[in-house]
């Protein structure tokens, strides 16, 4: 009765232990994304095109400040970096991180980003004083 007991058990480590390299494949998975996701925030950065200019992360949510170059793109645009971003900030592929997003010139919030989706906040318009 014990050898059968000691097999069985040598049996399951042994289906256990080739499950395991299943499991490193999917961290290198997400680290190759996150790696993309990295690469291609940089091209928006401060030096990029200006999507972005700094993140205060020591608040949460996290406080993203955006420059020129997200105000000058589309709405798909917009979104597809912010959901992006969240997901970089999140560490992981399939998750995200809550953003609250400001202007970089005039420190004002402009939107946010989290459970209800990507949402901009109504701008009201500037006159000039000349």
């Amino acid at each position: 009765m014990k050898k059968i007991i000691l097999l069985v058990l040598l049996g399951l480590s042994l289906v256990h232990l080739q499950k395991a390299p299943a499991w490193s494949d999917e961290f290198k998975k997400r680290d190759a994304v996150l790696a993309q996701y990295k690469k291609w925030l940089d091209t928006l950065g401060p030096q990029g095109d200006r999507y972005w200019i700094r993140l205060d992360a020591k608040r949460r949510p996290h406080r993203l400040y955006v420059g020129e170059g997200f105000f000058r793109a589309d709405a798909a645009s917009q979104e597809r970096f912010i959901d992006t971003y969240s997901h970089y900030l999140a560490s992981h592929p399939e998750m995200f991180m809550l953003i609250d997003l400001f202007d970089a010139g005039t420190n004002k919030p402009i939107g946010e980003y989290g459970f209800g989706g990507f949402k901009l906040y109504p701008q009201t318009i500037a006159t000039a004083d000349k």
